[in-house]
């Protein structure tokens, strides 16, 4: 018999739910009720993940799971905040329990290993898959990493590696569940602890969803400066450059989404700083460039400008 929406919430979703500090009342009621720490502000972020479009058709509950909350995570990680809370809407197309459990069972662990409660969402039946995490974190006020700040002579680095995902999707679809580069799609790390750590120190800071090229736009445009790039400087992983070569490589890293990498700048007089949190939390951090007066500009590979530089686009 196919279990309806209350009984689904029940069995896969209500066990999960948790309370945190500041949840005075979780799910159950028509609102959650939260408490914002005093002298705290909220950052809310609210991502959807569809089937076919964010991740591949079919794919198995636990890589659906993994890429929601890392997606989520990562809004808050580009402001500086802890996470405080969330909700999570599923359409589906049938109440599948097997799915389900999976689902639920890896939800479960990435919201803990998050300190993240699931304070509440919603349930309904239509195809194809479709999540909407909406999530909530917590930054003394005044302090939220914003996009507005960056200076002309700050430098730009990034987290990690980049293109990786862009490879490890298509590794995914070849069916190849197992390598490295397929596990940079399916689970994006978090960068929430060492955003944290940077916040006092970045002039601006985005999450790389939709590829370098694009989103360092964002920061560009908001902040009224030009950037200058160099693909030489972007940090390409060793599977990476094994699997596609140097140059394809470094053009993953440009143009690929889905890192969920933090890109920020900040000034050249913290890059020791900035250098001692990476050794200090284990992640790799890298100049790749520099805030300028101008517009994009990229070199690559030979010294040459990169002329097309759009990236992923939703429509």
């Amino acid at each position: 018999m196919t279990l309806h929406e209350f009984a689904v919430i029940e069995k896969f979703f209500k066990i999960i739910a948790r309370s945190g500090d500041g949840v005075v009342l979780g799910p159950g009621d028509d609102c959650a009720l939260l408490s914002v720490p005093p002298g705290h502000e909220l950052c809310v972020s609210t991502d959807t993940l569809i089937e076919g479009v964010h991740f591949p058709s079919r794919s198995a509950a636990a890589l659906v799971a993994q890429r929601t909350v890392a997606a989520n995570l990562s809004d808050l990680a580009a402001m500086g905040a802890m996470p405080f809370a969330c909700l999570l809407a599923m359409t589906l197309p049938a109440a599948d329990e097997t799915w389900l459990a999976a689902f639920s069972k890896r939800l479960s662990s990435l919201l803990d290993a998050a300190g993240l409660p699931l304070v509440g969402g919603n349930l309904s039946r239509s195809a194809p898959i479709s999540l909407t995490m909406t999530v909530m974190g917590t930054v003394p006020a005044g302090s939220a990493v914003r996009r507005t700040g960056a200076r002309q002579g700050d430098g730009i680095f990034v987290t990690g590696t980049l293109g990786d995902a862009r490879e490890g999707l298509g590794r995914l679809l070849a069916g190849d569940r197992d390598g490295y580069l397929a596990e940079r799609y399916a689970n994006p790390p978090s960068r929430i602890t060492v955003a944290h750590r940077l916040r006092d120190l970045a002039s601006a800071m985005i999450d790389l969803s939709d590829g370098l090229a694009g989103d360092i736009v964002h920061i560009m445009e908001a902040s009224g400066v030009g950037a200058e790039i160099r693909m030489d400087s972007l940090p390409l992983s060793n599977a990476l450059i094994a699997q596609v070569g140097q140059q394809q490589a470094a053009r993953m890293a440009l143009f690929g989404g889905d890192d969920y990498e933090l890109c920020f700048t900040a000034p050249m007089s913290r890059a020791d700083a900035i250098q001692a949190i990476a050794t200090e939390t284990r992640t790799p951090i890298t100049r790749i460039g520099r805030v300028t007066g101008e517009r994009l500009r990229v070199i690559d590979l030979q010294g040459d400008p990169v002329e097309d530089l759009a990236g992923y686009q939703h429509f």
